[in-house]
């Protein structure tokens, strides 16, 4: 209840912000207009409104100025309230914004997110069968797709930046409104640079996606190696060596992902030594070859030598129990050739994890998508009006989300289910050592009845 009080106590201020930053802004524009030279040369007051009272009027006017007079006060009470309603649409996207940032910031989460994202960054969902008839029915998967703005995390990333090009728009809009016809010069700029240079805008942020995106299916691919060699070394194991070398073999091989997501990303995300008892299986109440590493095992792992990662050492440990199998060269060699694989795979990830995009790249790419929206209003607010603001903010998301998402997935350990991924080498590890005996006898009952098939068939 403290934390909703505290929630509801900071929407409200951040609205009440908003709301105090446009009645300002509208009293310095009425301001300006009150002390203009036109609308002095106006009025016999001074003020905006001016004053309809009898005691306001010079005793020396005319009832015909005084007419003309009035009349001019209504025009300028007029203006004020079309400034009024400008202004209130120039900052209906910022209002709009908040309203549904702060609306999704109140429900619950159902997803993990990454650490130190602010709950802004989610951890890709594991596809079920589900999920894909979900994703490809129409037209629902559309009504979804943008109902989601409501509850994306997207939006609340972007909202600084949307609200600074919101201020923009806004500025410009007004200078040309109320600020050139009281003899500002006017700026303007062509659409022509923009229409160029919006080729050349593109091919950065689509090149810059399709790295990053790269880079994210080259991880999971990566991933799903080292899975399918993991499911491999149980299962020679558990044919090739004696029960005891295969049980304590098996126990360690779901240790190397488990080292490894933690060298791949923030450490103060993961405990290793809970992710290493938690590689034993679901069911951590399991004894005997069922069970996970020992205590002392794990923190064998957590003391290693200086310098030495814990994926490092756990293949090092992996590839002395190979030799202590005492198998036959070749079988030795297959299962080899696999710690092998595990180690390039291991490269890989530290090659995409130690190397992003040219930063001189991004860098650029950001520079030139930040100035062209900025610049923008000057170019657009002579034909669109009031219009701007909306264009811009409407543009400014979808660029700004091209780039974003891009910025998102190029660190692609941080967005995969590297969790999801452990588990199952976790589970299927723990299903084949706990349940060695019944799948040798299914093994062996399986070979008899197949024996007793052939042995009807006619010769």
């Amino acid at each position: 209840m403290a934390a909703g009080g505290c929630f509801q106590s900071r929407q409200g201020t951040r609205a009440m912000a908003l709301v105090a930053t446009a009645v300002i802004l509208a009293s310095c524009c009425q301001a300006f207009l009150s002390a203009s030279p036109q609308l002095r040369s106006r009025t016999s007051t001074g003020n905006l409104a001016g004053s309809t009272g009898p005691s306001a009027r010079p005793s020396h006017l005319q009832p015909s100025q005084v007419s003309m007079a009035a009349g001019e006060e209504i025009e300028i009470s007029i203006g004020v309230s079309g400034l009024w309603l400008q202004l209130a649409l120039a900052l209906l996207p910022t209002l709009v914004i908040e309203l549904i940032v702060e609306s999704e910031k109140s429900r619950p989460r159902t997803r993990e997110y990454v650490l130190n994202s602010e709950d802004q960054i989610s951890i890709q969902i594991p596809f079920q069968i589900g999920n894909w008839e979900a994703a490809r029915q129409n037209p629902d998967r559309v009504w979804k797709t943008l109902a989601g703005l409501l509850d994306s995390s997207l939006l609340r990333r972007l909202q600084g930046s949307l609200f600074v090009l919101n201020a923009v728009s806004a500025f410009v809009l007004f200078y040309t409104v109320l600020l050139v016809p009281q003899g500002y010069p006017l700026i303007s700029l062509q659409t022509l640079p923009f229409t160029l240079s919006s080729f050349a805008l593109g091919l950065l942020l689509a090149y810059r996606a399709n790295q990053a995106t790269l880079r994210y299916i080259k991880a999971r691919d990566i991933w799903g190696d080292m899975l399918n060699i993991c499911r491999d070394l149980t299962q020679m194991s558990s044919q090739w060596a004696r029960y005891e070398d295969f049980v304590d073999f098996a126990r360690w091989v779901p240790a190397f992902p488990a080292s490894l997501m933690y060298a791949l990303r923030n450490p103060e995300a993961h405990d290793l030594a809970q992710e290493l008892r938690e590689a034993a299986g679901p069911d951590l109440s399991k004894t005997g070859a069922g069970a996970g590493l020992s205590e002392e095992e794990i923190q064998l792992i957590v003391n290693r030598p200086k310098g030495m990662l814990a994926h490092h050492y756990v293949t090092h440990i992996l590839r002395t129990k190979i030799k202590l199998m005492d198998l036959p060269l070749e079988q030795r060699a297959l299962m080899e050739n696999n710690i092998t694989r595990l180690i390039n795979d291991c490269g890989a990830c530290e090659n995409i994890f130690a190397t992003p995009i040219p930063v001189a790249y991004s860098k650029h790419t950001t520079t030139f998508l930040y100035l062209w929206l900025f610049f923008l209003p000057w170019a657009l607010e002579g034909s669109l009006g009031v219009g701007v603001v909306f264009a811009q903010q409407l543009l400014s998301f979808f660029l700004l989300g091209i780039e974003d998402i891009g910025v998102q997935i190029e660190q692609p350990f941080d967005v995969l289910p590297l969790k999801k991924i452990c588990f199952k080498i976790a589970n299927e590890g723990q299903i084949v050592r706990s349940s060695f005996a019944p799948l040798e006898e299914a093994a062996r009952l399986s070979r008899i009845a197949g024996h007793k098939q052939a042995e009807r068939m006619p010769a």
